[in-house]
């Protein structure tokens, strides 16, 4: 098996991993918690993926049982918590401290490097988590549960929506647990992080949490009302949010989860949900996992996090208690339950989808194709995979390539059919066993940020199709000296960036009930700066700089302010030989900064504006030189900047 390991060591927590083969940046831990607590602007719960709109502030795993002794416990990875930091004081599950219990994340994919036959997703993602540990925050009294969680993503069109959370509890605490229920609590909040900012609580203009709206969709049978009681998704169990004016229409999309089955049957009392959803405004999560006296008025007892997890409930709607139509910083816990009988050593395994969708719509549609992925055992037909495919450049152009893959080896012999070196050509398909391949599909977009589903933001800008008589018989694109397939974009505006990517696909085959398959848009993914290629004897160059004079807020610094501001300028060296240093002087001949270049592929480099110290440079005059390593020649020139 070719396991790949993210942990250099076991015992080592892991809050750095998120899904990036679909649409959805979801980051999972081996603490009990899933999202980052926007402790980073990496993905939290961000949809579509690298587009800043951000709908997951924390999630986690609740886990509540009764022991033999009449106590009722809970563990919780996750609760109300103002930032990670905070949530660290009370998260009641940490990182599991065994070698065979490392973090690991592998791909069914052919192409990849962490590629694995016995992988069940484009991104499998492995890790395990323990409430049988000494925290030294909290006086919460562990279950003694083992969590073994799969974190499981997909790139094709229909299915890079979603992730599934499959978490496997273990009874390691030597003795039987009553009356379990597992569930998934979340606080999501939905904004454009470009617009807003959730990262500096200082900021001018601060993250919003409190305009959100949130609700549930459920089975009528079970009394849920009928306006949330979707027609055709009999079965759902689902809580969902969404920002309730669209952040200035820059963040209009749905976000929620769905529970999708386990792998036992909850057994509730006669007449009671076996699946409860509860909803309530943020800090107001229960002070203790059992029934607790009001600190303010100790004759009135509230319900503790136990008999949240197992009441039946489902919040929606305007109710005698509260409001729940209203925007706010809404809070929400999907659990089901009970289990009656939890032996040692027995697994419980529960299974949630994490959905995203661009509306209500979209997120009931993508939640159905979760729950389809669950039912089918997460087998998912998927078509060839995309190329790993590479840059050239010339003079405002992009030239692309990639390998077609082979079928036979250097003797002619068929190839494996899991061998890599098929991919794309010769992809054997997981529904009949023959050669699927049908043509590409290159989508380009001009920006740095698409911040809606790439497939409708991106041009597609070329589609090419084999012949054989179907579709369109373009034939493909042709081989370059190396035998590669090469495609040459131009027209293009050195120094702006582009987003490219190359989608396999296979053409339907209605006899067989399949669906035309096509790989994921963001499978290879990249983002490109046109400009000339490298200078040389064959090719000589003058080096130059532009935009000279560089002015503060110019194109090229996109949509970004404030400090983020000052790391996205740039100011480009061009006509440069493929090894070089460039280094760039103040008028009393000070070194401000200094860059080493070393690409075969581009004669151009960038420059953040931003001294060797990482400081802001100031308005002025400055000489920059450009030695070739190659050949020890040196250009100068000039730059002003004005600020």
């Amino acid at each position: 098996m070719a396991w790949t390991s993210l942990s250099s060591a076991y015992g080592e927590a892991r809050t750095d991993i998120y899904t990036d083969v679909g649409l959805l940046g979801l980051t999972v831990t081996n603490l009990g918690y899933i999202g980052n607590g926007f402790d980073s602007p990496r993905p939290s719960g961000e949809y579509p993926i690298f587009s800043n709109v951000e709908h997951l502030f924390q999630g986690g795993l609740w886990v509540g049982a009764e022991t033999l002794d009449g106590r009722r416990l809970v563990s919780t990875g996750a609760q109300d918590a103002s930032s990670l930091a905070a949530g660290e004081e009370i998260r009641e599950f940490g990182d599991y401290p065994s070698a065979e219990d490392q973090v690991y994340i592998w791909s069914n994919r052919q192409n990849d490097d962490n590629f694995s036959q016995q992988a069940i997703a484009n991104q499998q993602i492995e890790l395990s988590f323990t409430d049988v540990v000494d925290l030294g925050t909290t006086t919460h009294v562990p279950l003694g549960l083992k969590v073994h969680l799969r974190a499981m993503a997909w790139s094709a069109k229909f299915a890079d929506d979603f992730v599934l959370l499959q978490y496997d509890v273990i009874n390691i605490s030597g003795t039987v647990l009553k009356d379990v229920y597992i569930g998934y609590w979340n606080d999501t909040t939905i904004g454009n992080t470009d617009n807003t900012n959730p990262y500096d609580s200082q900021a001018a203009n601060g993250w919003n949490f409190y305009d959100d709206k949130n609700g549930g969709w459920g089975p009528a049978e079970w009394g849920v009302p009928p306006e949330y009681a979707p027609e055709g998704d009999e079965n759902i169990w689902m809580m969902w949010e969404y920002d309730a004016d669209g952040d200035e229409g820059l963040a209009t999309s749905w976000f929620g989860t769905r529970l999708v089955g386990g792998s036992r049957e909850a057994e509730p009392d006669s007449g009671v949900a076996p699946v409860s959803y509860n909803a309530w405004q943020f800090r107001h999560v229960p002070a203790e996992d059992d029934w607790y006296p009001n600190p303010d008025d100790p004759e009135e007892i509230f319900p503790g996090k136990y008999q949240l997890m197992s009441n039946g409930a489902f919040t929606v709607g305007e109710t005698q208690e509260n409001d729940y139509t209203t925007a706010s910083d809404w809070v929400a816990l999907l659990s089901t339950g009970p289990f009656r009988t939890f032996a040692p050593n027995d697994t419980i395994s529960v299974t949630f989808a994490v959905v995203a969708g661009p509306d209500s719509l979209g997120l009931l549609a993508n939640s159905k194709a979760a729950q389809k992925t669950f039912d089918d055992l997460f087998s998912i037909i998927s078509g060839p995979p995309s190329p790993k495919i590479d840059f050239a450049f010339a003079d405002n152009t992009v030239k692309i390539s990639w390998d077609p893959g082979v079928g036979v080896d250097g003797d002619g012999e068929p190839l494996d059919l899991n061998d890599p070196a098929r991919i794309p050509e010769h992809h054997i398909s997981d529904a009949n066993g023959q050669e699927d391949f049908q043509g590409y599909r290159i989508y380009r977009y001009q920006g740095e940020t698409i911040a809606g589903d790439p497939y409708e933001e991106a041009d597609l800008i070329a589609q090419f199709d084999i012949v054989d008589g179907i579709g369109f018989d373009t034939g493909l694109p042709p081989l370059n000296e190396d035998g590669r397939r090469e495609f040459v974009d131009t027209n293009l505006l050195d120094g702006f960036p582009y987003i490219y990517s190359v989608a396999s696909y296979a053409a339907a085959n209605p006899a067989e009930a399949i669906e035309e398959l096509e790989s994921g848009f963001n499978e290879n993914r990249q983002t490109v700066y046109p400009g000339p290629a490298p200078a040389s004897a064959a090719n000589p160059r003058t080096i130059g700089v532009y935009p000279n004079p560089y002015r503060v807020a110019s194109l090229f610094d996109g949509r970004a302010t404030g400090q983020e501001a000052e790391t996205k300028r740039k100011i480009w060296f061009t006509g440069l030989p493929a090894r070089c240093r460039i280094q760039v002087f103040n008028l009393v001949g000070e070194v401000v900064k200094t860059i080493d270049h070393d690409d075969p592929s581009s004669g151009q480099h960038s420059w953040n504006v931003l001294s060797e110290f990482d400081r802001v440079v100031a308005t002025g005059l400055y000489i920059y030189a450009v030695k070739d390593l190659d050949t020890g020649e040196v250009q100068q020139g000039k730059l002003v900047i004005i600020k």
